[in-house]
């Protein structure tokens, strides 16, 4: 049997964007239009669904976490110059670039997951409209004791007038809330609340810089006291949020603190209207000291007065910080419109995934716990800190202003340290789901401190901070969810305070932890707890050394080991670490204390509802709807009432295991690719569902739905060539990579720079190809519907001196039967495809090449390059490909500058209403305002790129501001764009015309995500391009050939030092490109950003079509199973084999394009070397007793390694064993087998010294 593989062939697949921060799958749940909220109010109650929501879709917008209390009991707090009665609101969206996803579950590992629940009183959610605030949120910060609201985003000067009868949808549904019965009284206040109590909706936000009348305003000041105490009625905390801007009589005025202008809606003591009073951003201490003084006559607490921060505009940067830290008044967080600015700011090490959860991480714990990540030893207070990680390392952190609070006030308390999202999903230990996701609602109780650590003394300050252990949460490993706490580094001594908390125990009461050693197995590790009564006076237990190096192990005790012997109330619980050195590593997955004696009895969750949303060839997406109990009117169940802490989504295929997919407190669940192992052949799946108790350990029994077919229904319409690198009058062949695709209508193959159709393919889902003229070509592919779509520059013919991958056409052996111990010789027949290729550079994010600004001067200019995506992972504008710009500039043209080109994500030009699919190209220039959408005139439109393809770029300006834009040499845009000017030229003060704005391939920043991929010929002209002059680039030049005009040509085929490039341009030598990141950047603010220099990779290919200096060299490897002493050289492999039977080779052949392996079986016949009972010289040895029953006895006169072959009549191996034994020492041996003939053949040092014929009785 021949087995091919053509391994590179496969990454010709031509896949749309991996988009880093937005999923690429849909958004399968429905949610509720608030447009319409004012029509359907009246038909809404609690237990209905809102107008086009389904019941299913319903449930992710349900909380089924009780909101818990905080601990209010004890006094002792990290940070001791904090005031534990302020207050912090975090009035920023908890969103995705789009706003669609909210905390909705999803498929990628990107999300908001905010973890510092302890500082914050209230998250205002920005983005969530009035009433749908989606469980995700509220779960978490219910169970940390923070109120969610949700906002009305009225515009700015809006006119909100009650009695209007044409208006706007906030008017509207205003107007709706506020209607009144005969009497006077509110007539829909109570079902109101009923509904945010039902959802588990908290607070109304309002962006109050609209104008209205006194009479509106009175009303709604009415209607809204009036909501508190309905909510007081059926046990529900009302709150309104309200931006300071609109004042008691409908005007607008900003920057006057709480005074008697805003008094009535901020209300009075048991008429309180407002909870959250947001101050506009110019507040003073003065502002702030009659806040206080208002609300005293107010009989309010003038905490519900919030001093504002615009974190867009400013990040932590605050003149007046100590005025308000010596004021009764909290803090409140705005930033922006779409992501909170903490997380979308976060790209401080690059804009892929994982680096922006890492660096989101510490950004939290550096504006939260100040800049030493420890909130007993925050830095000073300081005044002029950037949303910037480096710059937060100076920052004060809210824990000098807010203490940390908790709710762990009840037992069982078990934490995992899963933040909601993971790389992959695990159960108990192990990967049950090998899928990024996203879920909020399943994150754990985050350490109340992040991260409170003394030393021996129990003390932390600059003289011991250095020394302590390091606390981390990383996604590297997890115990459940998709993360777990990892302590590690060098330390003698180091206590970690995790967890404040207040739980009625004894001795009888059990604390566990469940630990990973990574490096040897010594825990160096105590768990201690604190007591109410004794803060101080610590309670220690041993951490047993792990079992294993680098798995799991559990250590339970019980509370009396500690020296609780009474009833008492822990009040902390942390790790002691003591004695370790720099390679440390201790991951905790879980700690629990639990009660042995409380049991739980979850409810068996009820299936109502599922749905197979999409099938195709080796995954489905589903969800799924269940309930612990019937539910009926407006009756809603926590959790909490039926024994339940989450829920395990079980799936099964057919005739595979069953999988835990993933867990949620909802009582509804979506998975996005559950696997179909053998969706070819087999697609019968199920569903299931599992409550878990609170305790963590006890399940209800499994519900499960019968197996169903999942229907083949959506294709995957990716296209793999079956050679990476072609060359001309080759043939190859053209496919779909989904098995199960339908053929398409048609395939065409049209020249890419003439659009000169050379082939046209009807009814296929495969063809095989052959061009004869080298150059790019698209592949437009019409699918059954009529459809079109096409893939640009999928196919490049490249020149046979470039090499290719290498091909193998055949193994032959020099004869068909061998004696043991004797040579065979295979023989392969290849092609190397050795050659000459271009280098290309290799670009990843956060990386970028910087040209000097010196070589493109004026408005004349053209930009050309070759460029590979490897994948593309849009953020909200897109990838950058290329700017000009300068980190001198204020804000916004230090993100944006002179120029920019991206990829974009799909856009709508909402003039023409046409969608613009993922991967166009747009070009923009210093002018264009509008920074969030391209120039639609100005816009690759129908050419789209697609990762692993080469593509050729240039765009163009003239000095009359004409732009052109040419793709794989076609002209695709052109347009006059009147506005565009030079910097120098600029009257903008936020623009330093003096600064040099260099020129960027690659690098991200906020709203853009960085390059990935392989650039090659990079030129910047001092003219506009012809179309002629731009397939002449396209080809590349000699470097005794650089034309007139072309100012800077970095080819990357020789590199000075480890990063500099030098430019063979007319331009002059001495303006290199440098290979650079963008350090200490972070959040739009870059005025203490730099650039430092890294190391370059120029070693890879470049453009295929393009010769160079890289030697494309093939590498031989052979796999010989069986076979003793291989003399391989190149083409050959000469070997011996021992072990009777026929046997085969196998040889991979790999080069720079890509790797071939070729097998083949059966072709030699190994026979024995000598015969039965013929004995070799040198070796004495008996076999007894002969015949035997079940074992035999050997005997050997020398001593020594031996391998015992035993094979049936027939020749075939039945049973190896690797046998040591001393002279004359006699050794049993078992024969396994029916009774019957046997040989029993003997090799030592990989020759053959006997066989002899064995029989078993």
């Amino acid at each position: 049997m021949n087995k091919i593989t053509l391994l590179a062939c496969a990454l010709m697949s031509c896949t749309l964007a991996n988009a880093q921060r937005t999923p690429t799958h849909p958004l399968d749940i429905q949610d509720a239009n608030y447009d319409q909220l004012a029509n359907y109010f009246d038909r809404w109650t609690p237990g209905t669904q809102p107008q086009g929501v389904s019941r299913m879709d319903d449930e992710f917008f349900i909380s089924r976490v009780k909101p818990r209390k905080r601990i209010t009991e004890l006094n002792y707090q990290a940070s001791p110059d904090a005031d534990p009665e302020r207050k912090m609101c975090l009035w920023v969206p908890l969103d995705d670039p789009t706003s669609k996803w909210k905390a909705l579950p999803r498929y990628c590992f990107e999300g908001d997951n905010f973890s510092l629940w302890s500082y914050i009183d209230i998250h205002g959610n920005w983005t969530a409209p009035w009433m749908r605030v989606t469980a995700g949120l509220s779960d978490v910060a219910h169970k940390n004791g923070v109120k969610v609201g949700c906002v009305m985003s009225i515009p700015w000067a809006a006119r909100i007038v009650l009695t209007s009868w044409n208006a706007a949808s906030h008017t509207l549904v205003l107007k709706k809330l506020a209607e009144k019965n005969r009497d006077g009284s509110f007539k829909n206040s109570l079902k109101l609340v009923k509904l945010m109590k039902y959802y588990g909706v908290d607070g109304l936000g309002v962006n109050s810089e609209f104008t209205s009348t006194p009479e509106t305003m009175s009303t709604l000041i009415a209607f809204f006291e009036d909501c508190h105490k309905k909510a007081k009625e059926i046990d529900w905390e009302f709150q309104l949020h309200w931006y300071d801007g609109t004042n008691d009589n409908g005007a607008i005025t900003f920057d006057r603190g709480l005074n008697w202008h805003n008094s009535k809606m901020f209300g009075r003591k048991d008429h309180e209207v407002t909870d959250m009073m947001f101050a506009n951003y110019n507040w003073y201490d003065g502002l702030l000291s009659t806040s206080e003084q208002t609300a005293k006559e107010l009989e309010r607490s003038s905490y519900d007065y919030y001093a504002g921060f615009d974190i867009q505009k400013d990040g932590m940067k605050k003149a007046n910080w100590r005025s308000l830290k010596n004021r009764k008044i909290s803090v409140g967080f705005w930033g922006a419109h779409s992501q909170s600015l903490i997380h979308q700011s976060a790209t401080d090490n690059g804009t892929s995934d994982i680096a922006i959860q890492k660096a989101y991480l510490l950004k939290q714990e550096l504006i939260f716990s100040g800049g030493n990540r420890n909130p007993a030893a925050h830095p000073d207070i300081y005044t002029n800190s950037t949303l910037a990680n480096a710059s937060l390392k100076q920052f004060h952190g809210l824990a000098a202003f807010v203490t940390a609070k908790s709710t762990i006030n009840e037992m069982p308390f078990v934490t995992r340290f899963n933040l909601g999202n993971g790389l992959s999903f695990r159960n108990e230990g192990k990967v049950t789901f090998n899928h990024k996701w996203y879920n909020l609602n399943t994150q754990d109780f985050m350490p109340t401190w992040r991260w409170w650590i003394t030393g021996e003394n129990d003390q932390v300050d600059a003289s011991n901070y250095s020394s302590l252990v390091k606390a981390d949460l990383t996604f590297d490993d997890a115990y459940f969810g998709g993360s777990c706490l990892s302590l590690h580094g060098q330390t003698a001594f180091s206590r970690v305070k995790l967890f404040k908390t207040l739980l009625s125990v004894d001795g009888k009461d059990k604390i566990s932890l469940i630990y990973k050693v990574m490096n040897g197995t010594e825990s160096h590790a105590k768990l201690f707890v604190a007591l109410s009564n004794a803060l101080t006076t610590y309670k220690e237990i041993d951490i047993p050394n792990a079992t294993t190096q680098g798995e799991w192990t559990t250590f339970e005790a019980e509370l009396s080991q500690l020296g609780i012997t009474s009833s008492s109330q822990i009040a902390m619980i942390g790790v002691v670490v003591k004695g370790t050195t720099e390679d440390y590593n201790l991951h905790i997955g879980e700690l629990a204390v639990r009660n042995p004696s409380q049991t739980f009895q979850p409810a068996k969750p009820e299936i109502k509802d599922f749905e197979i949303i999409r099938g195709r060839a080796k995954n489905i997406d589903f969800k799924i709807r269940y309930a612990s109990k019937e539910e009926t009117g407006e009756t809603k169940t926590y959790n909490e009432e039926v024994d339940t802490w989450y829920y395990e989504i079980l799936y099964q295929a057919e005739n595979e295991p069953e999988q835990v997919l993933t867990a949620t407190p909802s009582w509804a669940a979506y998975v996005i690719d559950a696997p179909l192992v053998n969706g070819i052949t087999n697609r019968k799946v199920r569903f299931g569902v599992r409550a878990v108790a609170p305790d963590g350990v006890t399940k209800s029994q499994p519900t499960w739905t019968d197996f169903q077919t999942a229907d083949y229904n959506d294709t995957n319409d990716n296209v793999v060539l079956s050679r990476p690198v072609i060359k001309a009058n080759e043939t190859f062949n053209v496919r779909f990579e989904d098995e199960l695709h339908p053929n398409a209508k048609e395939w065409k193959v049209v020249q890419a720079s003439t659009q000169r159709t050379v082939k046209v393919v009807q009814n296929a889902k495969a063809f095989d190809l052959e061009l004869d003229e080298e150059g790019l070509y698209d592949l437009t592919i019409t699918d059954n519907k009529g459809k079109a779509t096409t893939i640009r520059g999928i196919i490049q013919v490249s020149p046979q001196s470039t090499g290719a991958a290498p091909q193998i056409t055949d193994i032959t052996a020099d004869k068909a039967s061998v004696e043991g111990g004797k040579d065979v010789t295979y023989t392969a027949t290849t092609n190397e495809g050795e050659g000459h290729a271009s280098r290309g550079l290799i670009i990843e994010d956060p990386k970028m090449l910087q040209i000097p600004a010196a070589l493109q001067v004026g408005k004349n200019y053209s930009y050309a390059l070759w460029f590979k995506a490897n994948k593309l992972a849009h953020d909200k504008q897109g990838t950058n490909l290329i700017s000009k710009n300068t980190i001198k500039d204020g804000w916004p043209h230090n993100n944006w500058g002179d120029l920019w080109v991206q990829i974009r994500p799909q856009v709508t030009d909402n003039y023409s209403k046409k969608v613009h699919p993922a991967n166009e190209i747009s070009f923009n220039t210093m002018g264009w305002t509008r920074h969030d959408d391209p120039n639609f005139d100005m816009i690759s439109t129908d050419y789209s790129i697609t990762p692993g393809v080469w593509n050729h770029l240039v765009v163009c300006h003239n000095e009359g501001n004409i732009q052109t834009m040419y793709l794989n040499g076609r002209k695709v845009a052109q347009v006059a764009f009147p506005n565009s000017i030079r910097r120098e030229d600029s009257r903008d003060g936020r623009i330093q015309i003096y600064q040099p704005a260099d020129i960027f391939i690659g690098g991200g920043g906020v709203y853009k995500s960085g390059f990935n991929g392989v650039i090659d010929e990079v030129q910047i002209w001092n003219k506009e391009l012809s179309e002629s002059e731009v397939q002449r680039a396209m080809k590349g030049f000699k470097e005794s050939e650089v034309p007139e005009g072309l100012q800077g040509y970095f080819t990357f085929e020789t590199k000075e030092g480890d990063n500099i490039f030098p430019n063979l341009g007319k331009g002059g030598a001495d303006y290199k490109a440098h290979l650079v990141v963008m350090a200490n950047s972070g959040g739009e603010d870059t005025s203490k950003a730099g650039y430092q220099d890294m190391p370059a990779d120029n070693s890879v290919v470049g453009n295929p079509g393009i010769e160079g200096s890289l030697n494309i060299t093939t590498t031989y490897t052979w796999k010989l199973e069986g076979a003793n002493n291989p003399t391989v050289e190149g083409k050959t492999a000469t070997v011996q084999y021992s072990n009777m039977g026929k046997v085969g080779a196998t040889l991979t052949l790999s080069n720079q394009w890509g790797e071939t392996t070729l097998t083949k079986d059966n072709l030699v016949e190994v026979t024995s070397s000598t015969g039965i009972n013929e004995v070799e010289s040198g070796v004495a040895f008996e076999a007894f007793p002969n015949p035997f029953v079940e074992s035999v006895n050997l005997r050997f006169a020398e001593g020594g390694t031996y391998t015992l072959n035993v094979l049936n009549a027939n020749g075939m191996l039945v049973q190896s064993n690797l046998l040591t034994t001393a002279a004359g020492e006699v050794t049993n041996v078992s024969v396994t087998g029916a009774k019957g003939l046997y040989i029993l053949q003997i090799v030592k040092g990989g020759k053959t010294y006997k066989t002899i014929k064995l029989v078993k009785k």
